[in-house]
């Protein structure tokens, strides 16, 4: 296969052409580049398209949405993987975090860390901000009554 560099210029047509090879979704989660959401009064996309490429090689890999590409995506995974002193590649690395993630969707142990907080004691956070915020608000309304 010949490979063909692509200028700025020539990648809205680039990714426009793989995008619709991909049945016009994102090649990671699948999302829809065709659903509209609304953002203040206007319509626009829910998922962005982005023309992913190898950092190494170069290559053009496919269209991925934003998040999957950026934001919480592919880069950041690959980032862990290689920062992994052990880990022999980014796939070794990869399969050994979905093993341990399978292994874990049932608990192994007895502990909970302290920093999780459970539904009931984040609304309690949440009441008692609430209360202390109408309460300040409270406070500050008669002192400036009193001036």
């Amino acid at each position: 296969m010949n490979s063909i560099k692509l200028s700025r210029a020539q990648i809205p047509k680039a990714r426009e052409i793989i995008q619709a090879q991909q049945g016009n979704q994102c090649a990671v989660c699948g999302i829809s580049f065709a659903v509209m959401t609304i953002k203040g009064r206007k319509r626009v996309p829910k998922a962005l398209p982005c023309l992913d490429h190898d950092h190494t090689t170069g290559f053009v890999r496919g269209v991925l949405c934003t998040t999957c590409n950026g934001k919480f995506g592919e880069g950041k995974v690959k980032q862990a993987a290689v920062a992994c002193a052990r880990a022999s590649s980014p796939i070794v690395w990869l399969r050994a975090m979905l093993a341990y993630w399978e292994k874990h969707e049932q608990p192994q142990t007895q502990y909970i860390h302290p920093e999780h907080k459970t539904e009931d004691e984040k609304r309690l956070a949440k009441n008692a901000k609430e209360r202390k915020k109408r309460a300040t608000a409270k406070a500050r309304a008669i002192l400036s009554n009193r001036k």
